[in-house]
């Protein structure tokens, strides 16, 4: 008896059905490559780099999504600064930028003895205190210290939080006469700072 032939037909359809699975098969394959080993990680893609949103592995986080600055690469020989933001927009040849540094203490301390320390060392550095006080934003306590140099047309905005043997110290810097500009901006990063541990 002879065995029936194929249509021609038949036969092209079978090659693509064959083709779509293969390429339907391939992109599934892919999917779990965008995940992160751990959900909510920074190489997650729900914690993309230009959203601007940075989670620390020491139990905080904070993000630039309500502001048009943009995270950049820490410089190696930082390795205090955890991340850093700058505005995209350059003003006497300077660029406004918001560092988050930690700190872990060996020793357990109040945030006000914490920044009782760092006011004194201010002035070596030629700064000039302009305003020092404690803050509560929400659940978090924190200090603000703003800080001018006259001399090097420098102003500074420093926040600090803490919490057990962590301090963190966001730092918001540009040019004297930009500063309130980028203090806008600072403020709105600043302010999405939370523990989440």
């Amino acid at each position: 008896m002879l065995a029936a032939r194929a249509s021609p037909s038949y036969c092209f359809s079978m090659k693509y059905t064959s083709l779509i699975i293969k390429v339907v098969f391939s992109l599934l394959l892919s999917i779990p490559a965008l995940a992160a080993p751990i959900p909510g990680t920074t190489s997650s893609e729900v914690v993309k780099p230009q959203l601007g949103i940075y989670r620390s592995p020491l139990g905080f986080e904070i993000s630039s999504q309500q502001t048009d600055w943009l995270p950049t690469n820490v410089p190696d020989a930082s390795k205090f600064i955890e991340t850093l933001y700058r505005s995209p927009n350059k003003v006497y040849d300077t660029r406004g930028t918001l560092t988050v540094r930690v700190d872990k203490l060996k020793n357990q301390v109040s945030l006000k003895q914490y920044m009782s320390r760092w006011s004194k060392e201010y002035p070596r550095f030629g700064y000039n205190v302009q305003r020092n006080k404690p803050f509560k934003l929400g659940k978090n306590l924190g200090y603000v210290v703003d800080l001018v140099n006259q001399e090097k047309k420098r102003q500074i905005r420093q926040v600090v939080y803490k919490k057990n043997d962590t301090a963190v110290i966001l730092t918001c810097r540009d040019h004297v006469l930009n500063f309130k500009e980028s203090l806008k901006a600072c403020n709105r990063i600043i302010r999405s700072f939370a523990w989440n541990k």
